[in-house]
């Protein structure tokens, strides 16, 4: 084989993955980068988050030692809730939904899924943290979005003063 074919396979085989090797370099910065945006909220509000979640419609963080969940908007990052959970008292996913015929089945088609904190010995909301919506183009699948919010349900009932 000669040089000439060598260097050419060589060129073309860096056009092809070059763009794939930028891409994930460029998509992980991002990430540290909104983790880090994340964490130094939480610095400034005397934080140290052990669980944080980060995707591309919620940024949620966790500090299980001052039992304080925060709440950040990806879109605005000067929109954000510190929220106490020594002031909630019930934590549960809310979903809406309509019946969609699979098959001989009827299954609930979502399009909506929400993390509801109430106050405590109060049916008023505290916050309610979308994490899908039919109409939002951020939002990814329903049935992860599901998993997710359950997730964090768990986490934040582990959380609560009882």
């Amino acid at each position: 084989m000669e040089n000439s074919s060598v260097i050419m396979g060589i060129v073309l085989l860096a056009l092809f993955i070059g763009p794939v090797i930028y891409m994930i370099i460029s998509h992980s910065a991002k990430e540290k980068n909104k983790e880090k945006k994340l964490h130094k909220l939480a610095t400034e509000h005397n934080m140290k988050l052990d669980q944080i979640e980060i995707t591309n419609s919620l940024f949620l963080g966790l500090d299980s030692t001052s039992k304080k969940f925060l709440v950040l908007d990806p879109k605005d990052h000067s929109k954000y809730d510190v929220i106490d959970l020594k002031n909630v008292g019930q934590s549960g996913v809310a979903k809406s939904g309509h019946q969609q015929k699979i098959g001989n089945q009827n299954k609930l088609a979502l399009t909506y899924i929400g993390l509801e904190l109430l106050k405590n010995n109060s049916k008023e909301k505290v916050k309610e943290v979308v994490f899908y919506d039919e109409d939002d183009n951020d939002s990814l699948d329903a049935d992860a979005q599901l998993c997710m919010a359950n997730k964090w349900d768990k986490l934040i009932k582990s959380n609560l003063s009882a």
